[in-house]
This record gives structure tokens, sequence and C-alpha cells, in this order.
């Protein structure tokens, strides 16, 4: 019985103390409302700055997302592993050197071989074949990936018609092609396209399966065609250097990424035992590849190995200017409105306010504003990622590219809105109020009551 009657007497208290708590941050928000109307100039000035610094966070956070995130058809980008250069290095001429992709001939021995992964792929860059459309003189564009049947078991691509060409297609060069929906409409004038015959290159291809558009922005699996590498057994034979210079990426999924420690000395094990083989006084370096797909977008050098050590200075320092400079602006502002706010201050501690008290409102209006202002940043972000996305979504590939003819950036709602990025969103609110109210909110309520209760006019 004691240990109920406690237990229920807690319950109350927690009940009660809850419900003062949230009677006095309504009071609070209440009187932040009361202040925003008194000074309107310097509430504008206060959410278009903490606005214009948080849209600058959030489309860094969007774009960057965009990149590495599980979307469609990337889907499984959290437990992928990709290898996207092989380099060649003469041993005598330290100064002569190849890099490029993979070769079919490597890809085969090194990467489908590997054991204990869900699927392997190689998939060569997109490029641009004619396509010929009835009787239309100029032929259209569309750009077309050769790969395998393990492409479809890595990506999550979603068939609306069909299904992707079968194992015996693919090992029988069978000229099959799986299309995009915006590319069966724009040839056949209808998404349902399977069994039509598709002209690529003056040659014929039959449609198997119609994929859900992809957005450009996926670029390791993006193309308007994928056609069977086998169907091109002269490409794959003439880019082939020294058994393993070619024109194919590799994407591998794992069951987990914490597997991927285990399948990644598989591949230096490969490696190691190749440079052991007698070569023409080269051998082969992979500068610690395959990376787990986060770690591509920062791969932008062929010669060198990833140094997290500086992407994560670099990062930091973009993000320290770009919160801590409007801090410091706010800082000011909030300093100034803090020495006349402090008659205020002075009458309120002579009738008995404590300076936690007082704290707590200061922060609280603070954050009202601060909300407001990344509510502000919020939808100027989303609308500068979605307007520019053109030129925003090439930029961190090395600098911005023009989009090719036959293509158009697009946007999903699942690439803008997402939980981790309204979270992110909140942290930098919070983060960027307290940086700018915490020191000059201090210092003023250190002042003493007679030098506060002077200060009014």
């Amino acid at each position: 019985p004691l240990k109920t009657e406690l237990w229920a007497f807690c319950s109350v208290f927690s009940f009660y103390h809850t419900l003062i708590c949230i009677c006095m941050i309504g009071k609070y928000l209440q009187q932040s409302f009361m202040m925003l109307k008194q000074q309107p100039l310097f509430s504008c000035f206060y959410i278009v700055a903490t606005g214009l610094a948080i849209s600058m966070v959030m489309v860094l956070a969007v774009l960057y997302y965009i990149k590495i995130g599980d979307i469609y058809p990337e889907t499984h980008r959290s437990r992928m592993l990709v290898a996207s250069s092989a380099h060649m290095q003469y041993t005598k001429d330290t100064d002569w050197n190849t890099t490029w992709k993979f070769s079919i001939p490597f890809v085969k021995d090194c990467f489908y071989s590997l054991e204990g992964v869900e699927a392997v792929t190689a998939v060569s860059d997109a490029d641009s074949w004619f396509v010929k459309v009835g009787n239309v003189k100029r032929p259209l564009s569309a750009l077309v990936k050769l790969t395998d049947t393990g492409f479809w078991k890595v990506f999550d691509f979603s068939f609306i018609y069909g299904q992707p060409f079968t194992d015996a297609d693919f090992q029988s060069g069978m000229r099959t092609a799986v299309i995009s929906e915006d590319m069966a409409r724009r040839v056949f004038g209808k998404g349902d396209a399977v069994g039509e015959y598709i002209k690529l290159n003056y040659t014929d291809y039959r449609v198997c399966g119609v994929v859900k558009s992809p957005s450009y922005a996926m670029k390791l699996s993006y193309a308007q065609v994928w056609l069977p590498y086998t169907c091109q057994p002269a490409y794959v034979r003439d880019n082939n250097q020294w058994g393993v210079i070619g024109p194919f990426q590799v994407a591998v999924l794992l069951p987990s990424a914490a597997d991927a420690d285990r399948v990644k000395l598989q591949v230096d094990e490969y490696v190691r035992k190749f440079n052991t083989l007698p070569h023409d006084d080269y051998h082969l370096v992979m500068h610690g590849q395959p990376y787990l797909y986060w770690k591509t977008l920062f791969y932008v050098n062929d010669m060198d190995d990833l140094d997290f050590f500086v992407i994560v200075r670099q990062m930091g320092l973009w993000l320290l200017m770009l919160l801590l400079v409007p801090a410091l602006n706010l800082s000011g502002m909030i300093s100034s409105r803090m020495e006349r706010r402090l008659p205020e201050m002075g009458i309120r501690k002579a009738f008995g306010a404590t300076g936690e008290r007082l704290f707590s409102q200061i922060v609280w209006e603070n954050l009202l504003l601060t909300c407001l202002g990344g509510i502000m940043g919020l939808i100027l972000s989303f609308s500068m990622v979605y307007f520019a996305k053109s030129w925003l979504l090439t930029m961190l590939d090395g600098g911005t590219q023009p989009l090719p003819d036959s293509v158009q950036m697009s946007i999903t709602t699942d690439m803008l809105f997402n939980p981790t990025l309204f979270a992110v969103t909140f942290v930098v609110c919070v983060v960027l109020n307290l940086l700018s109210a915490l020191i000059p909110t201090c210092v003023a309520l250190k002042k003493d009551i007679v030098y506060s209760l002077s200060r009014q006019k």
C-alpha cells in the first residue's frame, strides 16, 4: 500500500508539474507574440536573417540527401558498395598511368565471384543513341545503359508493364530492352509498349518491360533505355585493356552495411593475387574501392584514396560559416534589444522574478522568432532546389553540367520531404537560437537592478 500511495503521489505531482510547465510555455509564447507586434522591424529582420541562414543549410542538406539517400530506384544505397574506377600504374615509369572503369572480364573474375552478397551488377555510363520514331526524318535521342540481369536486383525499379530481360535473354545476347515510361510515351504514344520494337542506332530491339521513370539525379542507375551488354559483344570485346580497364562501373548489394569490410577484403585479396601475376611492368591500384555508396559522393580524384579527415574538416568549415556568421549578426541585434529592455528586466527583478525565469522567457521569445525563420527557410530552400534543380543537382558531380537534350531533371516528393531533413531543420533552429541569444541574455541579466532601472528614460 505504501508503494502504491507513493507511486500515485509521484504521478499526480508529475502531472501537475507538466501542466504548470505547459502553462508557463504558453504564457511565454503569448508574451513573445506581443513583443513581435510591438517591435515589427526587429522581428522581421530576425526572421529574414534566420530564414536565409537556415535555407542555405537546408539546400546543402537536401542536395546531399538526394545524392546519398535511399531514393527510387536506388533504394538500397545504404547497403551498396560501388567501384567506379581502375588505376593501372607502370612500375618503371611512375609518370605513366591509365585510369578508367572496369572491363567485363575483370568484373566476372573479381566481382561476380564475390561470396556473401545479394547481387552484383556491371553498368556502363549512359550514352546517347539515336531513336527512330515512325516516319519522322529527324531521329530522337535516348540515354542508353548496358548492364546485366543483376542490375534489376541491385536497383529497385518499379515495372509498370512487362518484366526485365531474363537470364536466358542475357546469356544468348538477345536484343531486348527495358525502357522508361516517358520514353515509351515519346516513341509509341502509350505507356504499355511491351512487345513493340524500338529502333536504336538503326537496330531493332524488342521491348520486354517498361519502368517508372527515374530522376536524372540518380546517376548510377539513370537511363531511358537499358540493354543487356551481351547484345553488344564488339563493344565489350574492344573495351578490354590488360584484362582490367573498360567502360563498366560495379555495384554490389550487401545483406547489410556491416558486411562491407568482409566483401572489400575479398576484392583486396583478388587485387593482391592479380598483381603477383607476371605483367608488363604495371600493377593495379584500387584506392580503397569498392566504397560504400555515400562515400562515392566525395570520391573526385581517381589518383588518390579518400581522406575523410579533410572532407569532414571542409564540410565543418562550410557549416560553421553558414551558421556562425548569421548567429553573430543576430547576437548583435539581440544585444541591442536587451539594452533597451533593461528597465523591464529591472522592474521584474524588483518584484521577485528570478534570473532563470527571465532567461527562460527570453530564450522562448527568440525560439519563436527562430522557428518562424526556420519555416521561412524551409520553404525557401525547397523552392530553390525545385526551381534551380537543373544545375543544383549536378553541382556535386564536380561542377554544373548542361542536361542532355532528351532529359528533364525531375524532383519527387520523397527527395524533398524526409523526416531526417525536418529533424535537421529543428536542430539548426535550436542551435542558431542558443548561439544568438545565450551570451547577450546572460550579460543583460547580470546587470544590477539599480543599473537596470537607471536606464529607464
